[in-house]
Formats: C-alpha cells, sequence, structure tokens
C-alpha cells in the first residue's frame, strides 16, 4: 500500500466567500485565514494546515485531490514508478509546497483527467482547532491517532476500467467495493487507503462538470448530524439527499449543496476496517440501507 490518506482538496469557487462561510457556519469547519498567496482561503478540521483550500476563480470545480504518502523514500519510488508507466508528474516547487504546507510534492491526471497531488511530510498546526458551532471534533483518524484523511471524495471517472487500475496498480490503492446502479445505469468503484476508513476515494464512471461527485465529512455524534440539518434547513441550502444510511461504509448521513454546487456529505458512524489482509471487497446493487432519498441537479438546460 503506498497511499496512507487523502489529505486535503483544492477548490475552485467564483464566490470564495460564500463557500467558505457555508464551511464555517453549516459544516462547523474552522476558517484559518488566508494562504500565504493572499487569495486562497483555508478551512481546518483538526491540526492540519487545511484540509480545503478555497481559490477565487470564475469556476466552481474541484481543482486537486492530495493524497499523502507516509515517507520520501515512498514518495521518491512512486514518483519513478509513474514516470516508468507513462505517467509525467509534474514537481512542485519548495514555494509551492510552503503553500500546501508539505516538504515536497508532484501533481499528474490520472486516465480520467482528475488532478492529484502526491506528498509527503505535511507540517501540522500548533493552534488547536476550534469549530465556530462548537463541534468537538471531525473523525479523521481513529481511536489510535491514526490518520484517516479529511473524509473522502467520489470523482468522475468516464474512463473508469482505466482509472481503476491506475489508482490500484501504480497508486497501491485497493477496492473494498463496487456498486452497481440500475438507474441510471452506472457503476461507482470505492477504494481505501492504508488507514481503516472503508474508503477514501471513489470513482464514479458518469462525467461531472464540476469535477467532483460529492465530499464526505464526518461528525462524532448522530445529534451533529441532525443539529447540521437543521441549520441546513434554515439556511435555505438544498437538501440532495435525505437522511439515510449507507450499505457499504455504514454511513448515516445526508448530503447538502455548498455554493457553487458541489454537494457535502455530512455522515457520523462510519466504518472502519482494522484488518484489511483478511477483507475481502464486496459487490453492491443497492447504495442504502435506508433514506437517502436523492435529487441531485441535472446538467443545465
Amino acid at each position: 500500500m503506498t497511499i496512507a490518506a487523502i489529505g486535503y482538496l483544492r477548490i475552485a469557487s467564483t464566490d470564495p466567500n460564500a463557500f467558505t462561510s457555508f464551511c464555517t457556519d453549516m459544516l462547523g469547519l474552522m476558517h484559518a485565514g488566508l494562504a500565504q498567496d493572499g487569495h486562497s482561503q483555508l478551512l481546518r478540521m483538526d491540526a492540519h494546515p487545511f484540509r480545503f483550500r478555497v481559490e477565487p476563480s470564475e469556476s466552481d470545480q474541484l481543482l486537486a485531490l492530495g493524497l499523502e504518502i507516509a515517507t520520501e523514500n515512498e514518495w521518491q519510488q512512486l514518483a519513478e514508478r509513474l514516470e516508468r508507466a507513462g505517467h509525467p508528474c509534474e514537481m512542485g516547487s519548495a514555494q509551492e509546497a510552503a503553500l500546501l504546507g508539505v516538504q515536497r510534492f508532484f501533481r499528474l491526471q490520472d486516465p480520467s483527467a482528475n488532478t492529484i497531488e502526491l506528498y509527503h511530510g505535511r507540517t501540522l498546526s500548533d493552534e488547536p482547532f476550534q469549530s465556530p458551532l462548537g463541534i468537538d471534533r471531525f473523525i479523521t483518524a481513529d481511536d489510535s491517532g491514526q490518520d484517516m484523511g479529511f473524509g473522502h471524495v467520489v470523482v468522475p471517472a468516464p474512463e473508469c476500467d482505466e482509472t481503476t487500475e491506475f489508482y490500484t496498480t501504480l497508486l497501491g490503492m485497493s477496492v473494498c467495493d463496487v456498486l452497481s446502479l440500475a438507474q441510471p445505469p452506472s457503476k461507482v468503484v470505492f477504494m481505501h487507503a492504508d488507514n481503516p476508513r472503508q474508503h477514501s476515494v471513489a470513482l464514479y464512471d458518469q462525467p461531472s462538470p464540476a469535477g467532483v461527485v460529492h465530499i464526505m465529512v464526518e461528525v462524532g455524534t448522530l445529534d451533529e448530524v441532525g443539529l447540521a440539518l437543521d441549520r441546513a434547513e434554515r439556511g435555505g441550502h438544498p437538501i440532495v439527499a435525505s437522511l439515510g444510511r449507507h450499505v457499504n461504509d455504514n454511513m448515516c448521513s445526508f448530503y447538502v449543496l455548498a455554493p457553487g454546487g458541489i454537494p457535502f456529505e455530512y455522515g457520523y458512524d462510519g466504518l472502519q476496517i482494522k484488518d484489511w489482509e483478511n477483507y475481502t471487497a464486496t459487490e453492491s446493487t443497492e447504495g442504502d440501507l435506508w433514506g437517502h432519498a436523492y435529487s441531485f441537479p441535472g446538467p443545465p438546460d
């Protein structure tokens, strides 16, 4: 296994102030000020310098997902493996690495044109995490303190088989579940990293204009989910999936649309796998045990 965790997302926004306010006032993330570039806004969930970086743009979309490699040696070997396989890696400068709070990183695109940034050595913040909503913690580590990343992300992968091969054979992630849906006829491939979270990245075999299907963050109690649902309804934020529980990762959650149209899943009670060596990947035809009545917006007319 090479990928330790999903560390961060870089998100483009046509209205970064509105997006950031949604993340603080609705989700309960901590605004950590501006990045050193003077215009990107940083959002924290824990000791990491940021989990989401919101960058002003003329479009609303996912710019990149940051995947953490545990050691510099593994990071270097991965870069060499990707280059040999015909995937050129753009090495980030020292200045760019400092903006991301990492020692070194490189970026490239997967076969479905999703941009990924692979890094090692993230510098943690000394300032305690404080949610403006009083949320005690987001679930970004297991009980032993092992980092599990910010949550998970589902990205579009029209070239699904080739993209799955890229993440598994080259990046070292493993498939934990494949969900086949009848309506619309489609497939979601869920993959885990080298930590207990049931999945960190999932590939949806359909296109998405925003470059992201949804982003998941997890809290520590069901009450926090319920309170967030109340906030979403009071704030007029579109609920695009009602409260429900997933089959594969056991997450009890709802989905809400952020400004700009990126869906967030807000959940509790996600499954953690302590022994991946004895885990058998599943195949599902139903995504939900109950609930989750979906009403995602369709493509623009």
